[in-house]
């Protein structure tokens, strides 16, 4: 088994983190068209932000920009024009400098950490039978408030998580609901007006879905790639 160092030191290197990237895209079109029959209901957003929290803006980048390289073109509802497209990668990109920025930070670094800290030792503590105390009540209060505490742990990253989502998809929506009228209308205004009118239902379900979304399948995915120690070591700013 490699030690966790030596995988840290593997996954700094450009042409390891080059390869990720179409590795990432094929994990967000495989989903992608497999959920095309649900309206902006998709896991691509997830695996963009979760490709930059693990390995870094660049990997985040190219995975944001290659999806739309790929499913802007080859899509059953139609194919995007290249402005529309151009608005598409640079709302995607948003993901990814979300994922970069988050990882930095020493609160998501610190819940990062002691959730994955808290979930080792449970797993040590279900294995080996092992628990400070060895009688039976005992270890049932004990192991009753290692779940709640793990509770309040994984409340507050579902949280933090999710809200970064769910701006994240805000700023998307946004920006792409305005690139769709930016040559449509008479003024930028009027764009954006009713860009954000017109895209209202698709908006919710997006924002709602990737609120979701960020809040229980993020967490729980980046945790278990940082216990195996597939990550880089990103600088906490």
């Amino acid at each position: 088994m490699l030690k966790s160092s030596t995988r840290h030191q593997s996954f700094s290197s450009p042409l390891v983190r080059t390869a990720l990237i179409p590795v990432f895209t094929a994990l967000s079109l495989a989903t992608n068209y497999a959920m095309i029959d649900i309206p902006n209901v998709k896991l691509m957003d997830a695996f963009v932000f979760i490709a930059a929290f693990l390995f870094g803006l660049e990997v985040g980048l190219g995975t944001a920009i290659s999806i739309w390289a790929v499913y802007g073109f080859i899509n059953p509802y139609g194919q995007d024009d290249l402005t529309l497209l151009l608005f598409l990668m640079t709302g995607e990109c948003l993901y990814a400098i979300a994922g970069t920025l988050l990882s930095r930070t020493s609160v998501a670094q610190e819940l990062m950490a002691k959730q994955i800290q808290a979930q080792t030792i449970n797993k040590q503590s279900v294995k080996y039978g092992m628990h400070p105390e060895t009688g039976r009540l005992s270890r049932i209060k004990n192991r009753a408030g290692d779940l709640l505490n793990n509770a309040r742990r994984y409340g507050r990253m579902s949280l933090l998580f999710g809200l970064i989502g769910f701006q994240a998809t805000f700023a998307y929506d946004a920006l792409t609901n305005f690139g769709s009228w930016v040559f449509k209308t008479s003024s930028l205004y009027q764009a954006l007006i009713i860009g954000m009118i017109t895209g209202v239902p698709f908006a919710i379900l997006h924002e709602a879905s990737n609120l979701v979304f960020f809040a229980t399948v993020v967490p729980p995915a980046i945790a278990a790639a940082k216990r195996a120690g597939l990550h880089i070591q990103q600088r906490i700013t």
